[in-house]
């Protein structure tokens, strides 16, 4: 049976681990990039990763902490960008924004990359599942998109973004079982990304939609989607009429989290300086705005913690995947 993700990955920060990453003062100061820091992300620019790579940045230069250039390396679902971070060992000057991508193409066979072969950085937060339908769409509730697949599963269409056997996907099937369905017998779709999944809902052509919640929140205000649940353990507050899955009585809580990411073999100098430069970026009033307005949960998580972090993921996400049949032979 699918398991659902542990609370345990809640990532409210504490006061504990924002001491330890400030407290890392006398080791940061034996390293500071000399040049320009590449921040990578999997995405095109104006996509959702590449935008939170871009507040960092201008938080970053505010503060006058590190001047750092976005550079956009789309492939692989995430993979091509990864790689190519991976290979500057010992050189934390290119770190890269990582999501569950990281574990779940590696898992599927999609990239032959283990995130063992980076070095975790910091956790910055998590943004919640959203599953939207048109805003005329027949299933005003959740219970009424419920009822219609356990009629007939393959009667709704239904799009995880980019990709199958990811987190939206996962939250899908976490669904179904909750309602004694198959989750290997729903229709699945995927497009380009969550804003060709938004404007296919939008057009009529699918009837919902399971991706990072950020996709449909503006057209949910406009009156044109309607947010049916959100993933996360409560309420966002930027959605505060939005219930969550739990909320209606199906047990799927589903965490979009992000990560940065350094090179294999970055000494501990290199990370030091980086979690104490993400501390204070998420601390930061202008970072506080961004995760209020896209409904994300604020978390920091230093560099051990977001390993663990990250570990159990993977752990998680390949029994998920073992049970949706798309795990690769071990």
């Amino acid at each position: 049976m699918l398991n659902r993700r542990p609370t345990i990955f809640r990532t409210l920060a504490t006061t504990a681990a924002l001491t330890a990453a400030l407290g890392a003062g006398p080791v940061l100061a034996q390293w500071k990039p000399d040049r320009t820091v590449e921040v990578v992300v999997g995405s095109a620019a104006g996509g959702g990763n590449d935008k939170s790579a871009r507040v960092l940045q201008k938080i970053w230069k505010d503060m006058g902490l590190v001047e750092t250039n976005v550079v956009n390396k789309v492939g692989g679902g995430g993979a091509l960008a990864y790689t190519y971070v991976s290979q500057k060992a010992g050189d934390a000057s290119f770190i890269a924004l990582a999501q569950a991508g990281l574990n779940t193409n590696h898992i599927t066979g999609r990239s032959p990359l283990h995130y063992n072969e980076m070095t975790p950085l910091a956790f910055v937060g998590n943004e919640p599942v959203g599953l939207a339908v048109k805003a005329d769409s027949p299933y005003k509730t959740l219970k009424d998109l419920v009822a219609q697949l356990k009629k007939d599963p393959q009667s709704v269409s239904l799009s995880t973004g980019s990709t199958r056997g990811a987190t939206n996907h996962f939250a899908l099937a976490l669904l179904a079982k909750e309602a004694g369905i198959d989750p290997n017998k729903l229709k699945i779709v995927v497009f380009g990304g969550g804003a060709e999944a938004a404007t296919n809902v939008l057009g009529g052509h699918i009837d919902a939609m399971a991706v990072a919640v950020n996709n449909s929140i503006p057209h949910h205000k406009a009156g044109l989607m309607r947010i049916l649940a959100v993933s996360s353990p409560k309420r966002s507050s930027d959605l505060p009429q939005v219930s969550t899955f739990r909320e209606q009585g199906f047990d799927v809580v589903m965490e979009g989290w992000t990560v940065f990411m350094g090179p294999k073999n970055t000494p501990p100098a290199q990370v030091a300086y980086w979690e104490q430069a993400f501390a204070k970026a998420v601390n930061n009033p202008q970072w506080k705005q961004y995760l209020e307005q896209n409904a994300w949960e604020y978390g920091y998580k230093n560099s051990r913690d977001t390993g663990a972090y990250v570990k159990q993921d993977y752990d998680l996400s390949k029994r998920l995947l073992t049970e949706l049949g798309m795990a690769k032979a071990q």
